[in-house]
This record gives C-alpha cells, structure tokens and sequence, in this order.
C-alpha cells in the first residue's frame, strides 16, 4: 500500500475527532515567524526559525520560539524531518518559564495540491518538572496557486494536536487543540517570501471551558 494512502485515515480520523462546540471563550492573538533555510545538497536542507507570539488579547509577548531543524527528501513525494525548539514563556513578576521539544515527522504528498504530515514530538525539560510529554500533530495542507507563475498561492491547512500522556506540568492525555488556518504566500524574488495569514485555534483546557484563539499570523521567508 502506498505511504499515502496509509497517512491519508490517520489524517481525517483524526480531524473527525476533534469537531468540538462552538461555544467557547475568545481570544485574539498575533504570532510572527522569521524562518530560513539553506540546502545542503539535492535532498538534505537545515531551517531555522524564530516564532514570536503575544500574550491573549494583548500586543505583549508571550512565548519565543528557537527551532532548529533537518529535512532528508526520500523522493518527491516523502520526506523526514527532524527538529528541537528551545521555547520561553514570558511571566510577569517572576522567572521565565522554559522547556524542550524534539520532533519527529514525516511528510507525504498526497494529491497534486495537497500534503500530508504526522508528528511525534516529546516535550522535556519543562521548569520545575522531570516528565515528557508525548504529542502526536498530524496536518493536512492545500497549496493552491493563485497566478500562472506560482509566485502566489493560497494555503489552507488543518493540524489536529493529541496528548499521548499526562505529566506533572499540566498535560492531559487526549485531545488538546485543533488548528485550521488560511494565508496567501508571495514570492518576493528568487530567496524571500512573506506569508501573512489567520488561523483559528480551539483550545481544550483540562477543567476549564474550551477556548478560542483568532490569530493573525506574519511569515517573513529566507531561502538558499
């Protein structure tokens, strides 16, 4: 069977268990990323990011995001990728808090505009905690050009994110969030790129009502 159609069930079965009520707090939210890559050779790339999001309802900064990453294509249609994010919540009057995350992914093309990708992350390190916490996020993604050049395409995407286990820093096994997004990407050139964008969030808070999160999202692209 065709890693495909293989990736294809978990995707949807996963999405379909996420159809949760509507009726949930709201919140808006700003997140930039700087990103950047180099190619290696043919099939290998290393990327950086940068992801900057505010605090809810607030132009403050929450949380910074560091990740470093590594991407090994197998052909045109799969590749792997490995990356670490060194992240830091923001806490006013007191220490920062901080924690880990190692990712593992595979990403499969599954139709002519669509991809696939399922993700194993552990989340360690977490301050004042010796647990990880384990995560699965697979997403679905629409790339659909918007010109003849393709230096503009529409993105929509779906990410189902699951908690694997409970820890002692408050993760709760099951699931935690769901995202759907949509951006317009431009090609600025041959190197840059810049990807504004929505993305709506629903947040399942152990012994709290859901949330929802209306983000407005700013990528700015580098790649060599």
């Amino acid at each position: 069977m065709p890693l495909r159609w293989f990736c294809l069930p978990i995707l949807f079965s996963a999405f379909a268990v996420v159809a949760q009520p509507a009726q949930a707090e709201a919140t808006r939210q700003q997140w930039l990323t700087l990103t950047g890559d180099v190619k290696l050779d043919e099939d290998d790339t290393l990327s950086a990011n940068l992801i900057l999001r505010s605090r809810p309802d607030s132009f403050e900064i929450g949380q910074r995001f560091l990740r470093l990453g590594y991407t090994h294509a197998l052909n045109d249609d799969v590749s792997l990728t490995l990356n670490y994010a060194h992240v830091t919540t923001v806490v006013d009057g007191g220490s920062d808090l901080f924690q880990h995350r190692l990712a593992q992914s595979i990403a499969v093309k599954l139709l002519p505009h669509v991809d696939g990708r399922v993700q194993l992350e552990e989340v360690f390190g977490v301050t004042g905690s010796d647990d990880v916490g384990l995560r699965f996020r697979p997403r679905a993604r629409l790339r659909q050009p918007l010109d003849s050049k393709g230096d503009i395409e529409l993105q929509l995407s779906e990410e189902a994110i699951f908690a694997l286990n409970d820890t002692d820093f408050g993760q709760a096994s099951g699931f935690t969030a769901n995202r759907a997004g949509a951006a317009v990407h431009f090609d600025l050139g041959e190197h840059f790129a810049i990807m504004p964008g929505y993305t709506w969030q629903l947040v399942n808070r152990s012994g709290a009502p859901l949330r929802n999160d209306h983000i407005l999202g700013l990528t700015l692209e580098a790649h060599y």
